[in-house]
């Protein structure tokens, strides 16, 4: 398989999974899928899927893509520093 069909397939499973399991373990699948892949902006569809499934009303809506958002800043930074 290329490597665009292996993106798509691990973006759907990964869907799957973050609708089925509990947000934490959805949250360290996603960590490490940004920690694996060199630019996995993927991270920020679910970031928008957490705040769709989990946030109240009362709350700040956009928390899950603001904090993935912060978290591949982070990751994009850190990879250029120890070079990957």
């Amino acid at each position: 398989m290329d490597k665009p069909a292996i993106r798509l397939l691990i973006f759907v499973l990964t869907f799957l999974l973050v609708i089925i399991l509990p947000w934490y373990l959805s949250v360290l699948i996603l960590i490490t899928l940004t920690i694996y892949f060199p630019l996995y902006l993927e991270v920020l569809f679910f970031g928008f899927v957490f705040d769709t499934l989990y946030s109240y009303h009362f709350s700040f809506l956009h928390l899950g893509l603001c904090l993935a958002t912060f978290f591949l800043l982070v990751v994009m930074f850190v990879k250029t520093k120890i070079r990957i």
